[in-house]
């Protein structure tokens, strides 16, 4: 009689066995895989400066050609100013966070005035704003949370909300941003899973608005750079 073959045994014991095994623990799985989910975090940084386009003020003719005559020319500019920042997010997945950003800034619209039709020496008109950016968007983190250093990218959207002094007059533009920075853990990067970290943020994002202040130059361009410090729980 033909002995079978020691896997043809040992196969389904193996099965028996693994069925038979108590599942790992809820809580057990969980402290595998859990991770903090709440971020919250504040800091400051600079927004660099945006051209808002040149206008000619022109006067209508009566010549033959229908060619306006130029008064004057004007040029826009919003200057370089220093912001703050508070952020809200959320951490949908290990690498993934959404979140919400609102950023205050005191930046001075600066109007020059040149190329006078009798010769005027050119001038510069100059006004304070209060700036308000309410963004949405997302993280994506590029290495785990075992590291000290996490480089991440990030984007968004939202609007950038300009207050002329004593309120007389606003202006409000869409906004959108792409960029990247890095986290870096404060204390022991080895933490276990779920506990609560903290650490400090380096971000820089290129920023774009299209109407509002921006409404004669299409879309405008400039570069904001923030440090913040962050807690997840």
């Amino acid at each position: 009689m033909m002995r079978p073959p020691p896997g043809f045994v040992l196969a389904p014991a193996a099965l028996a066995a693994a069925l038979l095994l108590p599942p790992a623990p809820a809580s057990a799985q969980a402290r595998r895989t859990s991770f903090p989910r709440v971020e919250v975090g504040g800091g400051g940084g600079v927004a660099g400066a945006v051209s808002l386009g040149a206008r000619d003020a022109n006067l209508l003719t009566n010549n033959a050609a229908g060619s306006p005559f130029r008064l004057f020319a004007t040029a826009t500019r919003l200057q370089p100013a220093a912001v703050v920042e508070v952020r809200l997010g959320y951490r949908a997945t290990p690498r993934l966070t959404t979140e919400g950003r609102l950023t205050v800034g005191r930046p001075s619209l600066r109007v020059s005035l040149s190329a006078d039709a009798e010769n005027a020496a050119p001038v510069e008109a100059a006004s304070t704003l209060t700036e308000y950016v309410i963004e949405g968007g997302a993280t994506w983190r590029l290495a785990g949370d075992q590291r000290r250093w996490i480089p991440f990218a990030s984007g968004g959207a939202g609007m950038a909300r300009h207050v002329y002094d004593g309120r007389t007059l606003a202006e409000t533009a869409v906004s959108g941003y792409a960029g990247a920075g890095t986290l870096y853990a404060l204390g022991s990067a080895r933490v276990p899973a779920g506990a609560r970290r903290s650490g400090l943020r380096f971000d820089v994002r290129l920023h774009v608005m299209h109407g509002g202040l921006a409404e004669d130059a299409g879309l405008a361009s400039r570069v904001a750079a923030t440090a913040s410090i962050f807690l997840a729980f």
